[in-house]
């Protein structure tokens, strides 16, 4: 007989034996219960105690497993603790558990890197990663494609072909480094290779899913990001309508998981907003799909699935963007609020300043809207140059137009400072000042700036000189310095003398000097071109052009010429009269009265029709005013004689009863 104590080893045993086909068969359910049967057996067996965490977390039991790690002694399993917390999204508490003392790692470093992006601290990250590649020599292709991420999210795209030569990577490697490279390309503006680096993930992403034998559902789903990717280029692109036809498929087929449709749903509003006619509709409809997305029960934040699985990046466009809608939608206190709970998580967005900016605005508060502009600060030269154009405009709106060229005149890039619409805008204000020395100098130092300009493309440059050289002349001759305006002409006319512009400029000129140097005008006014004529146009082919003329129906209405009449050659054809037809039986020689000319009118039109006038009772009419006319004497009281007579009365039946009732017909 054996041993008890021999008989519970051999329980432990056969459990452990029963587990080990359990996890590799993914049978997790099954496998923690047979672990709970062993720790009956062997209360803090080690063995039992590491794969019941291990089981957890690979059954992605990731709430359970942080509670059973919490009923363990202090200090222990802090990796998979950590690795918890991250998959649960408490990223920061994942972080604070990485940061006690922990044995240095690449399992470490690799989660606090993930972390680190996922926080969106992309600066950390690379180093973390460049610590691992370089201290761990770890070399993998995930630990690659992460390091391209990064590099991307944290706006270093033009340093990725570098660093994918220090890896020994290329875009053929697999689905996800062909992805990310595209990304790249895409933040440097490199539209053509991101598409063709899309199309390649594309491929090599179908070829891998097929040959594991994924169905062609669970395909598309795992796609779906690569196409997503590939209508916002297509967009960038311009193919607008292919852009968007591909965003709708994504959402009605509902392969994809939330958190891409969350991001093709916000792409494709965006690509909408700026053609629909019927904008506060749009808005409306907009508003309530991003609602959709919002988490009703905790403000601020997405649905849980897309919180999750977004970057910061991500979240703070979607974010933005439903702020946007509530103010389109005249939400301004909801936007407040939005705004309110938003600016504590991303302290100092440029974009949200924006937003703010336009509720203030909107509520007619220049003055803060005006202070919150002043003080945004962004990396993005797009939205300073927002912030820029949005307190030009308010300044022009509260009509103050010194204001607004002083804010025109702090754009910091001179590219966009020197541009037509910027100037354009600027001589206007200058204009309505009037400051009319200020407008020249604007002009001059435009000219000047695209003159010496390297960047610019050849049309451009020529194209802003003209108009810029045009403005000059039209200024300096509103100033009566006809001298400089001449020497400006000349310019003009050096660079663009065939121009319509050039000659409106010359008639202009020539006015201007007629006032006081006649002898000049003319000298200009030689100079004007010759109005055109019209040479070469046949009449008679223009005429037979004009629907519902005699030459279109094929009517000839060509005459011989006077030479050719007197010459004989060809005779005036007559016309031809035509007797008159008339009425049967009409003697010409007898023909009788004239018939009436009026016989085809109606009667009532006729000069001779009378209106029938009533003539009954006429003598009985009583003429005059009230009481003055003829009153019958029969009808005067006054008259002896004229009493009145009492009716005759009609002789009455014999009286009924009282409360006698008549006979009733009975049936026969």
């Amino acid at each position: 007989m054996a041993s008890p104590k021999a008989s519970k080893e051999d329980q432990v045993q056969a459990l452990f034996t029963k587990l080990a086909p359990l996890i590799k068969g993914q049978q997790h359910k099954k496998a923690v219960r047979t672990i709970d049967s062993i720790l009956k057996l062997q209360p803090g067996d080690q063995d039992a105690v590491k794969c019941k965490v291990a089981v957890l977390l690979e059954g992605s039991s990731f709430q359970e497993a942080l509670d059973y790690i919490h009923a363990l002694p202090a200090n222990s399993f802090q990796f998979e603790q950590a690795y918890a917390l991250y998959r649960l999204n408490r990223l920061q508490d994942s972080l604070q558990v990485l940061a006690q003392n922990m044995p240095d790692t690449p399992a470490k470093s690799l989660l606090e890197a993930q972390l680190q992006h996922r926080l969106g601290n992309y600066t950390a990250a690379i180093a973390t990663y460049n610590k691992l590649v370089q201290q761990h020599k770890v070399k993998s292709l995930e630990v690659g494609t992460n390091v391209v991420a990064a590099y991307v999210s944290g706006g270093r795209a033009h340093e990725v072909p570098a660093v994918m030569d220090a890896l020994a990577l290329k875009a053929s490697d697999g689905l996800e480094i062909a992805f990310n490279q595209a990304c790249a390309d895409v933040a440097v503006g490199k539209l053509d290779a991101a598409e063709q680096q899309l199309l390649l993930a594309q491929r090599l992403g179908r070829e891998t899913l097929y040959e594991d034998d994924v169905p062609e559902e669970e395909v598309e789903a795992e796609l779906a990001p690569l196409n997503s990717q590939l209508a916002y280029v297509a967009s960038r692109l311009g193919r607008s309508e292919e852009a968007s036809t591909s965003y709708q498929d994504l959402l009605n087929k509902h392969q994809a998981d939330e958190n891409v449709l969350a991001v093709v749903q916000n792409n494709l509003l965006a690509l909408q907003s700026g053609t629909q006619s019927h904008q506060k509709r749009f808005a409306g409809e907009a508003l309530k799909k991003f609602e959709g997305l919002m988490d009703s029960e905790r403000p601020g934040l997405l649905l849980p699935g897309v919180e999750a699985r977004l970057s910061e990046q991500q979240k703070k466009a979607l974010h933005t963007n439903h702020a946007l809608l509530l103010l389109l939608t005249n939400k301004s206190e909801a936007c407040q609020l939005k705004l309110d709970l938003l600016k504590t998580r991303y302290l100092g967005s440029p974009a949200l300043a924006l937003v703010e900016a336009s509720v203030l605005v909107k509520d007619g508060n220049l003055a803060a809207a005006d202070k919150v502009l002043s003080g945004l600060q962004s990396d993005s030269p797009v939205i300073s140059l927002q912030a820029v154009l949005m307190r030009a405009q308010m300044a022009v709106t509260n009509d103050d137009q010194a204001q607004a060229i002083s804010i025109l005149d702090s754009i910091t890039d001179a590219e966009v400072r020197h541009k037509p619409a910027v100037l354009a805008t600027q001589l206007a204000l200058q204009e309505q000042q009037p400051n009319l020395a200020g407008a020249i100098s604007t002009v001059q130092e435009g000219l000047t700036w695209w003159q010496n300009s390297m960047t610019a493309d050849k049309t451009e440059k020529s194209t802003a000189q003209s108009w810029l050289q045009q403005q000059l002349v039209h200024l300096q001759l509103k100033a009566g310095d006809r001298q400089s305006a001449s020497q400006a002409f000349q310019k003009l006319q050096s660079l663009d003398r065939t121009s319509a512009a050039s000659a409106k400029m010359l008639g202009q000129l020539a006015r201007a000097s007629a006032q006081d140097n006649p002898q000049q005008a003319l000298a200009l006014q030689s100079n004007l071109p010759a109005l055109p004529k019209l040479t070469g146009i046949n009449l008679d082919d223009l005429e037979a052009k004009v629907a519902g003329s005699r030459a279109s129906k094929g009517v000839s209405k060509k005459r011989p010429s006077e030479a050719d009449l007197a010459s004989g050659e060809v005779r005036e054809k007559k016309k031809r009269k035509r007797k008159p037809k008339l009425p049967k039986n009409f003697d010409p020689e007898n023909p009788g009265p004239k018939p009436d000319p009026e016989r085809w009118l109606p009667k009532w039109q006729r000069s001779d029709f009378k209106k029938k006038r009533n003539r009954r009772r006429e003598k009985e009419a009583v003429k005059g005013s009230q009481g003055a006319g003829r009153v019958d004497d029969a009808l005067d009281s006054t008259i002896e004689g004229n009493e009145p007579v009492a009716e005759a009365s009609k002789p009455k039946g014999p009286a009924r009863p009282a409360g006698a009732k008549g006979k009733k017909k009975g049936r026969r």
